[in-house]
């Protein structure tokens, strides 16, 4: 490994990132008054939101700074694309897309990493996405921090897997190997009429939490959990809302083959938005 990269490992191992993740937590769910109206302000300039696509435009109805950051947007803003088999479920930047080869995703350029790990380390849960597609969708601060679901499908199971909050942007996925299997994250698997879907929740650096339409706000804990879910118990069309996280992070969707390929929009470092063609 090159000397970078182990400073980079270095760096983030000692940086007590799951302390200043509850630490950012609780002052962005405080109830600030002024202080929190001039965070959201303050927020807004240095990240040049755009908030002519917001829902609620009044400032003073966010009452914590997190209220804020997980805003709604108007419907219209985001129209759903009927003329493909999944949209995008996010806006963000698409960090890494492909087939799934040798049981190894694509951090970024020279960089991989292995399915099973991600996944939880069930190979049965792997089995169907074995050469399938995938897209690794990277959310700034700056963007919008809902998921909808890509597709209509049903909730089969989830596996929630605690680790780490190390930092998700650019300069981490090139230089710290195995990123996404050491951060925390919620897998969750659907059925779907093309077959099974994986959308993966990964959680970052100051993320408060992770949050879904099905269970509410995600508890860390120590080991791995699973749960199954009764057929029909929680269905969602194609642009519902599945949850949301709070602060930036990363969503990635597995395909298994055969099943839809990416669109020509989808390729690394490329711009997207919710609601937009992913898979055709």
């Amino acid at each position: 490994m090159p000397f970078s990269n182990c400073l980079m490992k270095a760096v983030n191992s000692l940086t007590p990132f799951n302390t200043l993740t509850w630490l950012t937590g609780r002052i962005a769910n405080a109830q600030g008054g002024p202080f929190t109206q001039f965070l959201i302000r303050s927020f807004i300039k240095v990240f040049d939101i755009d908030m002519t696509d917001v829902a609620q435009q009044d400032l003073s109805a966010y009452k914590t700074f997190n209220e804020f950051f997980i805003r709604k947007l108007r419907p219209e803003s985001r129209p759903i694309s009927q003329e493909c088999t999944a949209i995008v479920p996010v806006d963000g930047t698409v960090g890494a897309c492909g087939q799934l080869r040798a049981g190894r995703l694509i951090q970024a350029k020279g960089v991989d990493y292995s399915f099973k790990a991600l996944m939880g380390g069930n190979i049965t849960d792997c089995a169907p996405f074995e050469m399938g597609q995938f897209a690794t969708l990277y959310l700034s601060p700056a963007n919008y921090h809902r998921v909808h679901m890509p597709i209509d499908g049903t909730l089969v199971k989830t596996i929630h897997i605690p680790g780490k909050h190390f930092p998700v942007g650019r300069r981490n996925t090139s230089k710290l190997h195995n990123l996404y299997t050491l951060n925390e994250r919620l897998v969750c698997l659907f059925g779907t009429r093309e077959g099974p879907f994986c959308l993966i929740f990964v959680g970052a650096a100051l993320v408060g939490s992770i949050h879904t339409s099905w269970g509410g706000t995600v508890v860390r804990r120590r080991g791995i959990e699973v749960k199954y879910y009764d057929p029909d118990q929680f269905t969602y069309k194609k642009g519902d809302e599945i949850g949301w996280f709070e602060y930036g992070s990363t969503v990635i969707c597995l395909w298994p083959d055969n099943t839809g390929a990416l669109t020509d929009k989808i390729i690394q470092g490329s711009p997207v938005k919710y609601g937009e063609p992913m898979t055709i």
